[in-house]
């Protein structure tokens, strides 16, 4: 089983607005990709910090996904809503595999 997280990091004083556009990104990868894909902030450390969590059965089931999400003109024109909610360099990914 692979696990991927990414996590975000919203400029001060959006954390709302980019809670509400992590929810629809949410809603638009499951509709597409079918994979267990959520949403989640942290309430502990940095409070503007969210991370997209996915668990797939293997590598080859997350790229495919991944594929499926680039080739989504939906989801590639609603990703342009994250521009100026993020704080630069701060995005992060992170692939584990289940032992």
């Amino acid at each position: 089983m692979i696990t991927f997280v990414r996590t975000l990091v919203a400029l001060p004083g959006k954390m709302g607005d980019a809670l509400a556009i992590a929810k629809e990104t949410e809603a638009h990868v499951k509709r597409v990709t079918g994979a267990d894909f959520t949403v989640n902030t942290s309430f502990g450390g940095s409070f503007s910090e969210i991370a997209f969590i996915a668990h797939y059965d293997s590598l080859a089931q997350m790229e495919a996904a991944n594929d499926k999400v680039m080739a989504d003109a939906e989801i590639r024109a609603h990703l342009k809503k994250w521009e100026n909610m993020l704080v630069p360099g701060a995005t992060r990914d992170h692939v584990w595999r289940h032992v």
